[in-house]
């Protein structure tokens, strides 16, 4: 199938060797614990770099390194580390290119990691999806993958953003706007799942309209909160939400026109179903305008996508059966006025998987933290630095090499929907 999904590039940052903490270290103990801190931190870059790995294999390199990079964070009986200012991180930022940002603060790594652990998991979601035919258990597995980054992106922006000593520039990973926009992706991205599964299922019309509706309105949000950013850098993303909005919320009156039908209100049916045309319509030229925007990472081809290429000739039949009924029966005045989708409960709908970060590594002991000798003044500044992005210009550092994800090789899937989830 054509990519559906539209992914940005993945963190990219250097090897490190914790000089700043053999500076620091007195004893056999605190050696054992800066080789840990370098041979975890590299085994699970390693394996940020391919979303087809497992997630077990994720989880417990991603649970190591966090539990020895809190220590450097959070002193292991409480309050903030005496060695967090020790080491100058660089990272860049998914759509900054190859400047990284610098920052002498090892909550800055903890969030940079945190945040590749949920852009890794919408990748391996992306990874599942890509073939014409998904089983219930492989679908299930991309919905909690999608749930799961939306858990962890909000969680950085609810409890972690707020323990940086200094407001972000505007784009980078930490901006909230950015943040923000990751997590309501990505719940959206899970919705979708639903919405695939409802379909298929032939539920009734008032459940699909109403989960179309709501994820419309996610993915609304989620470019709701870009829109305030550089455009020539956060275009491409943006229209891909706009885009997706789209779709979903003319997915929602078609089904809602349908019910309109079958409830003998052929006039209202008729103005809805004209509306849902529009919204198609409109989604069809943002998908030319996504197309032409200049931008990075996996690009999304949803006019190629079955799931899409049949909303069209959908809302076109039921348009013209409404269109039919009402000059041959029902004789109903088209209102002028949209009518409202009634809101109503929504089951099923995709909440974020709660996150947590793991606890101190078991080598994090009171008496290996005290065995830290930080002279007053040895870090790399008073407090957690930020350099700007031009103190960070003379370097560069290469972007992540990720494989790519061909479209599978049977495009039409065999189902009534266009829909691959079931």
């Amino acid at each position: 199938m054509a990519h559906w999904f539209h992914r940005n590039p993945i963190k990219a940052t250097q090897p490190m060797k914790f000089d700043g903490l053999k500076k620091c270290a007195k004893g056999s103990k605190c050696d054992e614990l800066i080789t840990q801190l370098k041979v975890t931190r590299q085994r699970l870059l390693e394996l940020f770099n391919n979303h087809a790995n497992s997630v077990e294999d994720l989880t417990v390199a991603f649970t190591e390194y966090i539990g020895l990079i809190r220590g450097l964070v959070d002193a292991p009986n409480g309050g903030d580390s005496k060695l967090r200012t020790q080491t100058l991180f660089k990272w860049t930022n998914t759509l900054g290119g190859r400047v990284p940002s610098i920052h002498s603060d090892a909550m800055f790594e903890l969030i940079a990691i945190v945040t590749n652990m949920a852009i890794w998991h919408s990748k391996h979601a992306m990874h599942l999806a890509s073939s014409d035919e998904i089983s219930m258990e492989v679908a299930k597995e991309v919905h909690r993958s999608l749930k799961i980054s939306a858990g962890m992106f909000l969680h950085i922006k609810e409890n972690l953003l707020s323990r940086l000593p200094a407001s972000p520039e505007k784009g980078v990973d930490t901006d909230s706007r950015v943040i923000d926009a990751y997590a309501q992706q990505s719940q959206a991205e899970a919705q979708e799942v639903t919405v695939a599964r409802a379909l298929e299922l032939n539920h009734k019309a008032s459940i699909i309209y109403s989960l179309s509706l709501e994820t419309s309105n996610l993915f609304v949000l989620a470019a709701d909160a870009l829109k305030t950013l550089d455009q020539t850098q956060f275009g491409k993303w943006t229209a891909y939400l706009q885009l997706k909005g789209s779709i979903y919320e003319a997915y929602a009156y078609c089904f809602y026109g349908k019910e309109l039908l079958e409830q003998e209100k052929c006039g209202a049916s008729v103005r809805v179903l004209q509306h849902s045309k529009f919204l198609c319509e409109c989604a069809t030229k943002i998908c030319g305008k996504y197309a032409k925007t200049k931008g990075a990472g996996t690009i999304a081809k949803p006019e190629y996508h079955p799931f899409f290429q049949k909303l069209a000739p959908m809302i076109k039949l039921h348009l013209d059966k409404s269109e039919r009924e009402n000059g041959f029966i029902y004789y109903q005045t088209v209102p002028s006025e949209l009518p409202e989708i009634p809101k109503q409960q929504v089951f099923g709908l995709a909440t974020p998987e709660d996150f947590t970060l793991p606890p101190h590594h078991p080598l994090w002991t009171e008496e290996v933290y005290a065995a830290f000798n930080v002279p007053e003044g040895s870090g790399q500044g008073e407090g957690p630095t930020y350099e700007s992005k031009a103190a960070a210009s003379q370097e560069e550092i290469a972007p992540v090499p990720e494989p790519d994800i061909a479209p599978a090789k049977h495009p039409q899937p065999k189902t009534e929907s266009g829909c691959i989830l079931q």
